[in-house]
């Protein structure tokens, strides 16, 4: 898997949102727009076809810096009663955050 990491970080945080891109694929019932603290938080999920885990992204619409420990929360809790059948379990060693690091990706398999 991580021969695809970069293609997936210059995907998920440099590109707009489009269905499809490479083996990554946009679950779009699974976009949303989240309060949290006074901010508000666009998530998009993202999955390979037929496998585990989710990448979801997290971005603040005000262009702040996106406090990991607060993506992790609103990405966990999100895809919990969406996409997960078990216990979700995450996944850290994918997580990757652009350089002002206003958009992050949070892996979560489940």
């Amino acid at each position: 898997m991580n021969f695809f990491k970069p293609v997936l970080v210059s995907f998920l945080l440099l590109s707009s949102v489009s269905s499809y891109a490479g083996k990554y694929v946009l679950v779009e019932e699974n976009r949303a727009e989240i309060s949290h603290d006074g901010a508000i938080y666009l998530l998009n999920t993202y999955i390979v076809m037929f496998e585990q885990p989710y990448y979801i992204t997290v971005e603040r619409t005000d262009g702040q810096v996106v406090d990991i420990n607060v993506a992790e929360k609103i990405a966990v809790e999100y895809i919990k009663p969406r996409g997960c059948t078990q216990e979700p379990e995450r996944r850290a060693d994918l997580d990757q955050k652009n350089e002002k690091q206003t958009k992050v990706v949070i892996g979560v398999a489940c």
